[in-house]
């Protein structure tokens, strides 16, 4: 019995370092791109703008926005720029499809 109680007791502290180091692992901020927020902006705005690059739902993208840049609420000013989870590879594809 105390070797199952080891084992689980061992299994459980693994699992428990292992989420330490996953959520410590921060983003690569320069893999994705910046932009700088225009007058009335708003995240909810950029998370549909750039969704087919994103592939996040509305409240994910806002999630890791908020997290990435450490915003303390939503509420985001015109001028500031804020790093969202569009990877720079492909924004450069989206906009070479536009142009």
């Amino acid at each position: 019995m105390k070797l199952v109680h080891y084992l689980v007791f061992s299994c459980l502290s693994f699992l428990l370092l292992a989420g330490f180091v996953y959520a410590s692992d921060p983003v690569q901020k320069e893999k994705y791109v910046e932009i700088t927020v225009t007058p009335g902006d708003t995240l909810w705005e950029l998370a549909d703008k750039y969704r087919s690059s994103h592939h996040l739902s509305t409240n994910e993208f806002i999630d890791w926005v908020m997290d990435v840049n450490h915003l303390p609420n939503e509420k985001i000013v015109a001028g500031e720029k804020l790093v969202i989870p569009v990877l720079k590879s492909e924004a450069d594809d989206m906009f070479a499809v536009s142009k």
